[in-house]
């Protein structure tokens, strides 16, 4: 029988190996244990077994093997985390393109868009001669794939139509744009250099298109709109290339632009990502279970520098991304770069006077307690200015004996009381934790108006559901694997049975075992399947070959980790209403929430039972 692709690379990276590159494994007797990279605890409980090729959070009950885990940890695809583990496997990959499907075509019309630009910078002797004025070599343009967007309306549109990709699916990726006013279609990017936005694997996604000739009207930068392939909360620019580096070194370096992502990377240091082109994600993991820009960051490297330009633009930014960062537990530095140039600038000019700006960089509370101290002499204008805003970005500081570090810095350099500064402090972070409640209880309530439980099917990255905790975020994403790779089955068994009458009684009670298990949801999660069934039919053979009897012991262990993890799902969800009803002393509600709990802790002992 020939090996899947799945089990070729397998064999070749040992699941310690390849989990040990994004976290610190210690040796357990025969296995490994760390702290879970998809929760926040203090001691490990998250556990690699060589033998079985699989990892077990016992905190938030993650699980699975070397695709799942860099699935999750990176953000992205079964075919994204494919293609990561293949290449650094040595597999080669070929793909049945007849059986691709619309998110497959989606990223082959990417990569074509970017080859056409690629072509047509190697002809604009105007678009050469800007990158090369910036300081960029030809190494780091054809490394990061810079390419020209010609002036006129319909370049692309017309040489993709030639090659018979549609409007339509141009207009899908956010390559074309429809005229107001009647049916044409024109070019989105026109007379810009174009910078390919890739997702983790290197898969171009997006772009972002700098004007060559500033015309007065139209914007410096141009980004591709958010699109099925494209989230701007979602991705950072460069990220593909930096990952290593940031997980080597220690820390991320924050930038603004492209420009100032190439250069610093020319200059060797490649432990940089941008933020040009994208939105921060101002939590870990969004109300659908997908992992945010800042949240990959923060799983490589909780410490980062931000870098952001000099001007008022600049540190705006840069402390709003403080903001955010320190709330998802990050150690935030801020290079403070002056004279109004940015870090494409200082390479540019000097290597070395980059280098200095990052060795230099300060804990952003104590930046913007300096420019504070600095900019403000009146001492009750200075106070007020420190509440707003000091004390906000150390109310995000989650350690108690870094906030006091901090409360005794402010009290000498600002000459305040410290017992009027956690005051102050205090009622600074009620304020703040109230606003996050409020704005969670509105998305909830949101949510709940739709009519969609907590264990929706997550199929793509727009599947609707409740928002939840990082750990029932983390369960629901394991269902979705779960149902991806038993759907899958059954569509490869449903189809294999035209020819093989045999299958047909086989799958239709495996489909009859997953309805039962999913219940009131089956329908939604059924139709969502169908939505990308060929990627699943994908997946599943990839993973379990054409061999029926792999088919059928695969399906029946597939079907009892996707009933446990609905029962988990089920289980916090019912603890969590118990802690909720004992707080509020509803009595008759906590008791009906224990006695709910037992049944389903029960439920789940026999899945146990029924494994051995």
């Amino acid at each position: 029988m020939n090996r899947t692709t799945v089990e070729q690379i397998k064999e070749r990276l040992p699941i310690d190996v390849v989990i040990g590159s994004y976290v610190k494994l210690d040796k357990a007797g025969k296995s490994y244990k760390a702290k879970c990279p998809f929760h926040n605890e203090k001691s490990p409980s998250f556990f690699v077994s060589p033998d079985r090729g699989g990892y077990y959070c016992f905190g938030c009950n993650a699980k699975g093997d070397i695709f799942s885990f860099v699935e999750q940890f990176e953000g992205l695809d079964f075919r994204g985390a494919l293609k990561i583990l293949a290449e650094r496997a040595g597999v080669p990959l070929v793909y049945d393109t007849k059986a691709d499907s619309e998110r497959d075509r989606q990223f082959q019309l990417m990569e074509l868009a970017t080859k056409y630009f690629e072509d047509q910078y190697a002809k604009s002797k105007e678009a050469q001669e800007y990158v090369k004025s910036r300081g960029i070599s030809d190494a780091s343009r054809k490394d990061f794939r810079i390419g020209w967007a010609p002036e006129g309306w319909r370049n692309l549109a017309t040489y993709l139509k030639g090659k018979g990709w549609s409007d339509a699916m141009m207009e899908k990726v956010g390559l074309v744009k429809k005229k107001e006013d009647g049916p044409d279609f024109y070019d989105r990017f026109r007379g810009r250099i174009m910078f390919p936005i890739t997702d983790s694997s290197g898969r171009v996604i997006a772009f972002s298109g700098r004007i060559l000739k500033d015309d007065g009207k139209s914007a410096k930068y141009l980004n591709s709109p958010d699109t099925p392939l494209y989230d701007k909360s979602m991705v950072l620019y460069g990220l593909d290339k930096a990952k290593t580096e940031i997980r080597r070194i220690g820390y991320s370096i924050f930038v603004e632009g492209q420009m100032d992502l190439v250069m610093s990377h020319q200059a060797g240091i490649k432990n940089t990502v941008a933020a040009s082109g994208t939105a921060l994600g101002d939590e870990a993991i969004n109300e659908q279970g997908i992992v945010s820009n800042l949240g990959l960051v923060r799983r490589l490297s909780p410490n980062v520098i931000i870098a952001f330009d000099s001007d008022s633009a600049g540190r705006k930014a840069a402390l709003r991304a403080s903001g955010i960062a320190l709330s998802l537990g990050m150690d935030v530095k801020i290079a403070d770069i002056v004279g109004g140039k940015d870090p494409a600038d200082l390479v540019k000019e000097d290597i070395e006077k980059w280098k200095n700006v990052l060795r230099t960089a300060t804990q952003v509370v104590e930046f913007e307690l300096n420019n504070v101290v600095r900019e403000v002499s009146d001492d009750r204008k200075r106070a007020k200015a420190l509440q707003e805003r000091v004390f906000p970005l150390l109310a995000r500081i989650e350690s108690s004996s870094d906030q006091s570090h901090f409360v005794k810095m402010i009290s000498d350099k600002a000459n305040i009381q410290t017992d009027s500064i956690w005051q102050d402090l205090k009622v600074i972070t009620k304020r703040l934790k109230e606003k996050e409640l409020e704005s969670n209880k509105t998305a909830a309530g949101s949510s709940t108006s739709s009519g969609v439980n907590s264990a929706s099917y997550n199929a793509s990255k727009h599947t609707s559901g409740v928002p939840i905790s990082h750990t029932s975020s983390e369960i629901t994403m394991r269902i979705d694997r779960a149902e991806r790779q038993l759907f899958g089955i059954i569509f490869v068994m449903e189809r294999a049975a035209n020819d093989q009458p045999n299958l047909i009684e086989p799958a239709a009670e495996y489909r009859s075992q997953l309805k039962k298990i999913a219940g009131d949801s089956y329908e939604e999660r059924s139709g969502r399947a169908e939505s990308i069934k060929s990627d699943l039919m994908f997946e599943a053979e990839e993973y379990f070959g054409s061999d029926e009897a792999n088919w059928q012991r695969h399906i029946k262990e597939l079907l009892l980790n996707f009933e446990e993890d609905m029962i988990n799902v089920d289980l916090f969800q019912a603890m969590q209403d118990l802690r909720l009803a004992e707080k509020s002393g509803d009595h008759v509600r906590a008791e009906e929430c224990a006695k709910k709990c037992q049944v389903l802790s029960i439920r789940k002992a026999e899945i146990t039972k029924k494994r051995k």
